[in-house]
């Protein structure tokens, strides 16, 4: 899912892949931020091993906080040219499998904060959904029109 983003990077901003100092992807769900999928899909993309990688798991907007890192080390003269975005396969995440409550003090449970950290995303979404005003039908037409951007972008070789 990463290797082809990273292909276009390159390709459409017609950067020489060798000049890129550090790709920062954030996700959510996998251990260790998937820094490791970041890094084979950035060596499959063509990526020379002096290029640096970073995860970030920022819960949400994690790759919008994997731009900000880029933009702000560049704008610290830290590096020249970096990539930041972000990946996630929501469909093949077990979440269930994130924290075992088993293994948690009480404590957490007898705060509301804490303990609402760990109910699953869907259930997030839902609650956000309903509190916003947000209808099934609206959230069904906006995947639908994703859907059919992402077949377009295939279509046309962009992914």
């Amino acid at each position: 899912m990463l290797k082809p983003c990273l292909q276009a990077v390159a390709q459409q901003s017609g950067i020489n892949k060798a000049l890129v100092e550090d790709v920062v992807i954030g996700n959510v769900l996998n251990p260790g931020s998937a820094a490791t999928q970041a890094r084979m899909a950035m060596f499959m993309a063509g990526y020379p091993e002096t290029t640096c990688t970073t995860g970030i798991n920022r819960l949400c907007s994690s790759g919008l906080q994997a731009v900000a890192t880029i933009a702000n080390s560049i704008r610290a003269g830290q590096i020249s040219v970096g990539i930041g975005g972000g990946f996630e396969s929501m469909s093949n995440a077990v979440m269930s499998d994130q924290i075992n409550p088993n293994l948690l003090g009480d404590e957490v449970f007898e705060c509301e904060a804490a303990n609402n950290c760990l109910m699953p995303m869907g259930i997030t979404s839902e609650n956000v959904a309903a509190e916003f005003g947000v209808d099934r039908a609206s959230q069904d037409q906006l995947a639908f029109e994703s859907h059919q951007k992402a077949h377009a972008a295939q279509q046309a070789g962009l992914l």
